[in-house]
């Protein structure tokens, strides 16, 4: 039991598990899982990463008890570095998306028609250009 709760299996095992989950919705993503599902899509998407988190992390148990303490510090700052790497890109990818939502809306915003506003005194000089 002492060996279980060591620090870094600990850190191994949560790093597992959020790593894997966020694997789990990459790969739910390739499969295209949620197309054409409406609403239900996010909750099937949110399933693959459940599923894969939950696999992964019953798996680093085992992972933890076999392999040596260098080698399980070494595999935690590799999980480390895929878990940013990925929500990194994650987070480009969404910046981007939103970037072009973002213009195509702006394409159909309605331009002002008139570049100032219309005063009795404007109107009277337009008269005056008129009859002169």
């Amino acid at each position: 039991m002492k060996t279980i709760l060591k620090p870094a299996r600990i850190a191994f095992y949560l790093l597992m598990l959020l790593t894997f989950f966020v694997v789990g919705l990459y790969i739910a993503g390739l499969v295209d899982a949620g197309k054409g599902q409406g609403l239900a899509g996010g909750a099937i998407v949110f399933g693959y990463g459940v599923i894969s988190a939950g696999i992964a992390f019953v798996l680093s148990f085992f992972i933890a008890h076999l392999l040596p303490h260098k080698i399980l510090k070494i595999l935690n700052w590799l999980l480390l570095v895929l878990f940013i790497l990925l929500c990194g890109f994650k987070y480009m990818e969404f910046k981007e998306r939103d970037k072009k939502q973002q213009e195509e809306n702006q394409q159909f915003k309605p331009r002002p028609t008139t570049s100032e506003p219309t005063t009795f005194v404007n109107q009277i000089e337009g008269w005056k250009l008129l009859r002169a």
